[in-house]
Formats: structure tokens, sequence, C-alpha cells
């Protein structure tokens, strides 16, 4: 399965569409799917942040004389007009046939997206507006208090319409980091304070909020984190003021762990933007601060419910600071309850239903279910099978595995690119598991596979094997299995045999022979 994001960034535009966006391209990529990006190099983009997650990225070239085609509010920020963008883009797609495109673009309409829908088989629009028409077959907006009557004249009947904060792309450790964060507001304190108005924050808001602070009563052992990201224009500026200030405060620049400091922040001051979500998801007590005009309808939809304040006055800060024992209770509960920090699997699933397919020759159409995406019934099977004498027996941890164990394995991973998990199914019945490590060497992977103890299902163990090598071989690119496996475990080694292995070392396991096996693809399977 191929996805291609059609998204920028710039210092106008902002970071957030470009993080959205990664997000649910390294949750669609964790689950065996080919990711690419399509971006312009506009000032201030954030190409390099994509290439650094290890996304092949087309970029597209800006024109000496930008122009617009001022069709839509936001149509300066694409720097051509629809009809041109369209036609680059075109090029890209015609090579790639990806089988989702996603547009993430104010300034991209139905126009554009009727010109490339032909070239992929299924077109996602994410919004936020509901202020221009789509021609799509799935739209997402996450703001909260949207409905789908807000898209009813917008997109097509057959358009399938994700709506809410529910759906929020949030990175997997915000959900990670959610119960610590949600305990620690039992009792609520006032010693840390996070400052976070978007990585570009083109506008200074920064400055002034951190000028407007020293007319605050603030604790005298308040420490004041500052986020802004490498590309912020006065990001000099807020270091020359930071060293002026009467209290104790630093600038965390292109963080990886935002997640973690805001589960470390008793209180936050943050834009009404895509950041919004991740503070709801750590019920972390927000002051919000509206930046643009299409940040309106959120911050005043979260505010009607106390799930954030809005300083909507010249004053309104400083008494929200020094009052803030009488609502920062309240407001976390209140935000909390608006995203657990799961949308991008729910989207993901929407958008794969959960399953990577391979089709084996012998078999025919196999599904395999990671890890992270199966539901409560899966989870508590995956962990049954394991914990059966006749799998756990052949495993190098003989002990049984605890739901909290297990659980807190599959929560790791989500953030882990070497080793990728899956429940199989083949005409709904489960086969077993496979698994794969070290999924980042050049030539090889780690291979692992039980099936399933309580199906009678004749050939199981040769639909696991095959699954795994056509998947090491379409998706990962590696063309050859590697396995160990107990030199006693006699019928393994036989079926490991007659699907091509061959011995290629051995090793010792608490006092027992290990037989060190691979095979490459080309080594026919199932021979006598």
């Amino acid at each position: 399965m191929r996805v291609v994001f059609r998204v920028d960034s710039s210092l106008e535009i902002g970071t957030g569409h470009v993080m959205r966006c990664l997000t649910l391209g390294e949750y669609l990529r964790n689950n065996g799917v080919d990711v690419s990006f399509i971006c312009r190099k506009h000032s201030g983009n954030l190409i390099s942040k994509v290439i650094s997650k290890g996304f092949h990225i087309f970029e597209l070239e800006l024109l000496d004389s930008p122009i617009n085609d001022h069709t839509l509010f936001h149509s300066h920020w694409l720097g051509v007009t629809q009809q041109q963008d369209a036609e680059q883009s075109k090029d890209i797609l015609k090579k790639l046939k990806p089988d989702w495109l996603v547009v993430d673009h104010y300034a991209l309409d139905h126009e554009w997206e009727s010109e490339l829908k032909n070239l992929s088989n299924k077109l996602m629009v994410i919004d936020d507006l509901a202020d221009r028409k789509h021609n799509c077959d799935m739209l997402l907006d996450q703001t909260f208090g949207r409905n789908e009557e807000h898209y009813k004249e917008l997109v097509p009947k057959s358009c399938e319409v994700l709506i809410g904060a529910e759906y929020s792309l949030l990175r997997p450790d915000f959900s990670t980091w959610r119960p610590y964060s949600l305990k620690k507001r039992i009792n609520p304190t006032f010693k840390t304070l996070l400052i976070a108005l978007g990585g570009v924050d083109a506008e200074n808001h920064t400055e002034d909020i951190l000028i407007r602070l020293m007319n605050c009563t603030l604790p005298k052992d308040i420490k004041v984190t500052i986020v802004l990201g490498r590309l912020a224009p006065h990001l000099q500026g807020v270091k020359t003021r930071v060293k002026k200030l009467n209290y104790e405060a630093e600038i965390k620049v292109d963080i990886e762990n935002m997640a973690e400091v805001m589960a470390n922040s008793d209180l936050a001051i943050g834009a009404a933007g895509s950041s919004t979500w991740e503070r709801c998801c750590m019920g972390l007590p927000t002051i919000q601060v509206i930046l643009a005009k299409n940040q309106v309808f959120l911050a005043e939809s979260l505010a009607k419910i106390d799930a954030a304040v809005i300083i909507d006055e010249p004053n309104t800060l400083e008494s929200l600071i020094n009052n803030s024992f009488s609502w920062m209770h309240h407001v976390s509960i209140s935000s909390s309850k608006i995203t657990d920090g799961t949308g991008a699997c729910k989207v993901g699933d929407q958008m794969t239903k959960g399953m990577v397919k391979v089709r084996l020759e012998e078999f025919g159409e196999v599904n395999l279910i990671n890890y992270v995406n199966m539901n409560r019934y899966e989870q508590s099977y995956v962990l049954k099978m394991r914990n059966e004498h006749s799998v756990k027996r052949w495993m190098y941890s003989q002990q049984d595995i605890s739901d909290q164990e297990h659980y807190n394995f599959i929560q790791k991973l989500n953030t882990n690119r070497e080793a990728l998990y899956f429940l199989v199914k083949f005409k709904s019945t489960i086969v077993g598991s496979i698994n794969f490590s070290n999924i980042l060497a050049n030539d090889s992977v780690h291979f692992g596979l039980f099936t399933n103890p309580f199906a009678d299902l004749k050939g199981a163990g040769r639909i696991l094997e095959a699954a795994g090598m056509e998947y090491a071989h379409s998706v990962l690119g590696i063309e050859r299995l590697k396995l160990e496996v107990f030199s006693d475990n006699i019928r393994a080694i036989n079926f490991y045999k007659k699907c091509g292995f061959r011995l290629v070392g051995l090793d010792d396991f608490k006092e027992k022979k290990v037989l060190l096996m691979e095979k490459l693809r080309d080594i026919g399977n199932y021979g006598d």
C-alpha cells in the first residue's frame, strides 16, 4: 500500500500541518505502508524534518515571482496557482500511483483535488476550516465542536467524514504519557509553566507574553519553559528577553519529547492551534491565545465547556495567572475528556482497515494486523496463545506474561522502529503470529512465528512462513530471513528445512543448543 501526502510548511503557514501529517505517516509506515511527501520549498519549511524521519520527499520549487490566484482566503500560502501546483504534482503521482493521496493545505480545494483524484485510488483531505468545497473520498476535521453538518454541502455524499477531536493526530508518546500526566493533576500545583505559541511564532507573541508575565504574581520557585522551532524568526530576541527575566526560564528548540514536557508542566500558555489536542490529551490546564482567525471556533468551543480559558481582554492574562488555582483543576478534568491520544490509530485504521494484506500464490490473500492496532479481544487472544504451554515452551522466556506486561510491550511497539509484530488472519481464522526484528538492517531481518494452538487449520505454519517472506520482500525490501530455534524442537527444524531454511551456525542459551538458520527468498518452499 502506498500513501502520498501533499502538505506545506513555512514562516506564514507554520509547522502544524506537516507535523500532523508526519504523525499519520509514521503510523502508516509502522504498519507496512510506503509513505512519501510532496512539499514546496517555502521559506521556513520543514523539509529537512521530514527527511530526518526517514521519508522520501519530492520538493516543489518556488517561483521567482509567486502567483496568487486569490480564489481562496489562504491562496497566497501556495505560492503558485492551484492549476500550476496540480500540474507539478501530476508528474510525481503518475510515477508513484498511490493508493491514497492525502492533502492538508488551506490553499487547495476541489479544483486541485478534481485534477488529481484519478491519479490515486482514493483521496483524503485534512481540514479544520469548513470554508471551501472538496472532491474527496474521506475528510478529516479533528476540531472539537465540529459536526458533519458543517461539511454537508462541501463534500460529495459518498465522502466518509471523520469529525471531532477523537481523531486528533497525536504521536504515540502522548497516549503513553497520558496516565502519568492525569494522575499528577489530581492535586494541582503551580511550579512549572509552559509557553508554546507555535514553532514559528512569526508575530513574536512569545516575547509579548514574557513581558506581561512580569506583571503577574508568580510563585517564587516558578520554572518557565519556552518551546520554539529553530526557524522561528524571533528566536534570538526571545533568548535575549529570557536573560532579563526575574524568574527562572529556559528555551527548548525543536524538541522531540513534547509529551514529556507537557506531562511535567503544571500550566500552559498556548496557541489555539493543532497543539491544543496535545495539551488536552495530557489534561494540561491551558490559557489559550488566539493567533489567527481560523483558531476562533476551536478556542471558543473549548472555553464553553471549561476545557481551556481564553485571553480575550488586556488584563485577562494577569488575572488568570494570579487566580490560577481557582480554575486549573476543573479545566484539567474537562480538557482530558476531549481526546485520549489514539486519533492516528483511528484514522490509519480507516485508511487501511487496520490491516496489511499480502497475497500468497498458494493461499490467496492473508491479513496482517499490527499488534498496535489490535482490538481488546485480539490483544487478549494473542496473550492467551503466547502463554499456552505448547507455544511458550519454545520461547527464550518460558514464563507466563501478565496482562500488564503484555500491554506495556504493545505500547512500546508504537515507537520501536526495529521490530514489528503481526496477528495473522486467513479467511477470518486467526492463524497465529509473526514478528520481525532488526528490520533496519540492510540485507536481512530476524523472523519468528508461532501457530494458533487453539485452531485446527491445515497448513498454518506454511501460511505464516510464506506471509513473513512476502512481507519482508514486498514491504521491508529484505530478501533474507534469519531465525533461531532450539535444537530439540525437531518438528520446527524439519518444517523450516522444508521451507528452504538452512543451518548457518550454533549458539547456546541457558545450557541449551540453539540452531541459527536463514533463507533467501529465491529458495523454493516446501521442498522434500
